[in-house]
């Protein structure tokens, strides 16, 4: 280490803290910071990891001036091997057995050394174009007050009964509650918040509709077919529309018709006119026992454009943007027993660690990272982003943090990014939807329009002044995480992304059967729209 500073010092050159370990991550450190220092036209009064790497970048463009050894795992074969044509580009096949993560007290794995290369990345040519269209950082107002829940409730109310007054035909004269008339033969059309939702004895759906004047009790009888199944997937605290008329009595609202927000049947996309494309890297879980250190050296190694055959690095040069929807590290205290699943037990010390990983990401692209429930933010939904604290840490990379959720363009195309925590709530109250079928959760969320209504429920919610769960704005891209599942799917001309993970089956989802599906990397074409997925537990 000292001969390192001192290669540098002799000409007056102090070398960042930041720029010194990046040197000590290479191969031969020594040799490396000689050759930077002889290709330094003047020597600057500090050394930073940017002047390095357009050192680096240069010395790329120069290969038959530069040829450094290039070192790989001994699991990655260095032949290129031809792929199928298909959705998702297949890798070869690893040995069962995963490194493990590091502890910095244990021995460290060998350093990750990312050769230069002659490959031209296309998105190296243009811009990054990122606009924040929604979040939560820096307008969370709530206190945890009666009138905070007030004004989040209300807010939700008022929005999506606007939505549904506007967008749907079926709802173009709603009353207020207060003006049912019992004695009324005629359809009556309604819109509030559904609360003490149950099954009668004879199987009939029950609930309470509520708007600001009045509370009614509803019922869907089990022989209106169409609106019995539509009522099956009514949940607590959501606003939804009805169509029917009071019963002969007066004490019961028939309802004929259940009507959601829904989206249109045919949503206008955005497109870039850059051949760029955007991955998601979700759940990455940095400090876990079971992280895939193997399969992320791999990724590391290909979005480089270091290996892979002609495809493969055609695909990874085409990124421009890196979207990480929470839990990038593995956290403390999230579940009992987690310190026995750790290799890094200081919370700290695992977003320093992430960080140094993401120091191998190519300069020219743009990162952008939420928090999950794993991560060091407050639980309660919506989650504001890393404090600055953290977010120093990522000094070396072009990063821009965002809450949870979030709703972003980049190069136009718009990007609604939702860790997803209230998956398991809407598997656990919606019969027919399932947790490992996260695609199916995603549908149902852009058809209510929100993606947590629940209070109450597994997802911890916040009472701010305004509902930041609503879905105001459908989006071009639709992409969640937390249930460690690679799936994609589209609904109505949105792309849906559920963004897999970088951490094997744990002990707890054994306990619980659950078989994730890790280390693959979804790939949307922010041009054509056409999603792909790159698959890093196999090799090339």
């Amino acid at each position: 280490m000292e001969s390192i500073i001192k290669t540098f010092s002799t000409h007056g050159t102090l070398v960042q803290p930041e720029s010194l370990e990046y040197i000590l991550t290479k191969e031969n450190p020594k040799d490396f910071s000689q050759m930077i220092a002889n290709q330094l036209t003047e020597y600057p009064l500090v050394l930073t990891i940017q002047i390095i790497k357009e050192i680096e970048e240069k010395m790329n463009q120069e290969p038959n001036d530069f040829k450094p050894e290039t070192i790989l795992d001994h699991s990655l074969n260095e032949e290129n091997k031809t792929i199928t044509d298909q959705q998702t580009i297949m890798l070869e096949k690893p040995s069962q057995q995963i490194p493990k993560c590091k502890t910095i007290k244990e021995k460290p794995q060998p350093p990750l050394f990312i050769s230069p290369s002659i490959w031209k990345p296309v998105a190296k040519d243009y811009d990054s174009e990122v606009k924040i269209l929604s979040d939560i950082t820096g307008n969370s107002l709530c206190e945890g007050t009666t009138n905070d829940f007030k004004k989040l409730f209300a807010d939700r109310f008022d929005t999506l009964r606007s939505y549904l007054r506007t967008q749907r035909r079926e709802l173009m004269q709603v009353i207020p509650i207060k003006r049912v008339s019992k004695s009324s033969k005629d359809e009556t059309q309604l819109i509030g918040i559904v609360n003490n939702i149950r099954t009668t004895q004879n199987g009939h759906r029950f609930f309470e509709l509520e708007d600001d004047t009045g509370i009614l009790p509803c019922i869907v009888l089990q022989n209106n077919i169409e609106a019995f199944t539509a009522a099956e997937n009514i949940i607590t605290d959501e606003i939804i529309g009805i169509v029917g008329t009071p019963s002969k009595n007066g004490d019961l609202f028939l309802v004929n018709n259940v009507i959601y927000p829904d989206i249109s049947m045919h949503n206008r996309q955005h497109i870039s006119h850059a051949p760029i494309v955007t991955a998601f890297l979700s759940d990455i879980h940095i400090g876990s026992r079971e992280f895939m250190d193997k399969s992320w050296r791999s990724f590391l190694k290909w979005i480089n454009c270091e290996i892979g055959n002609k495809r493969q690095k055609t695909v990874a040069g085409k990124i421009k943007y890196l979207v990480i929807p929470g839990d990038v590290v593995d956290g403390i205290g999230v579940y009992p027993g987690q310190e026995n699943d750790l290799t890094i037990p200081d919370l700290y010390k695992q977003y320093e660690e992430l960080a140094k990983q993401l120091v191998h990401i190519p300069d020219y692209i743009k990162i952008i990272i939420q928090p999950g429930n794993h991560d060091a933010v407050r639980p309660a939904e919506p989650q504001p982003t890393f404090e600055k604290e953290i977010q120093k840490l990522f000094s070396a990379n072009d990063i821009t943090f965002i809450s949870n959720p979030s709703t972003f363009s980049l190069h136009s195309v718009e990007i609604l990014s939702y860790h997803g925590q209230s998956l398991l709530d809407y598997a656990t109250n919606i019969q027919h939807l399932k947790f490992n079928e996260p695609i199916e959760i995603m549908k149902t969320m852009l058809q209510k329009h929100h993606l947590a209504p629940f209070y109450g429920g597994y997802t911890p919610l916040a009472p701010e002044h305004k509902d930041y769960m609503i879905i105001k704005k459908i989006p071009d891209i639709f992409v969640t995480g937390h249930v460690h599942l690679a799936n994609l799917g589209e609904y109505r001309g949105v792309t849906l992304i559920n963004a897999s993970s970088w951490q094997d089956q744990t002990g707890y989802q054994k306990m619980l059967n659950f078989v994730p599906n890790p280390a693959k990397l979804p790939i949307a074409d922010l041009q054509t729209g056409n999603v792909t997925m790159m698959d890093f537990t196999q090799t090339l």
